[in-house]
């Protein structure tokens, strides 16, 4: 119980711009969780990929990148979202941006391990995990 008080102190201590956007991220990252659990990956990939047409493309500003990227991460850890679900948050966020990519990669040094995290132009904008070296197998614009 402390810790949602303490959770709901910070989260009223932020900006009203910041509340909405924490508010926008919660909603995203939750149905991205839900719709992985409940949905085949075929028919998710179907789902999401219908979502992501936007009808005007334009680059978004690397400040508003940063913001979603911070809000992403403020409501991962209570939805236990790990990278795969802050990735597709995030490239969703960013559906109007065509330099965004969603990349899968794979390190079979040390055993099998897979991660998921959001390029634009080659630099990582989530998912950053420099202490491990994953190959990337897939990649989703």
């Amino acid at each position: 119980m402390k810790n949602w008080l303490r959770r709901a102190e910070k989260f009223f201590s932020y900006s009203f711009t910041e509340q909405l956007l924490i508010v926008n991220a919660f909603w995203v990252v939750l149905s991205v969780r839900l719709a992985l659990k409940l949905l085949s990956f075929q028919r998710f990939r179907a789902l999401y990929a219908s979502l992501l047409k936007p009808a005007l493309i334009q680059d978004v500003p690397n400040e508003r990148i940063e913001r979603y990227v911070w809000a992403i991460e403020r409501v991962s850890g209570s939805l236990l979202a790990v990278c795969l679900p802050q990735a597709l948050a995030l490239k969703f966020f960013l559906r109007r941006d065509k330099g965004t990519e969603i990349v899968i990669g794979v390190d079979k040094k040390s055993g099998f391990s897979a991660h998921a995290w959001v390029e634009k132009n080659g630099k990582i904008l989530i998912g950053d995990t420099p202490q491990i070296s994953f190959q990337p197998i897939w990649r989703w614009q």
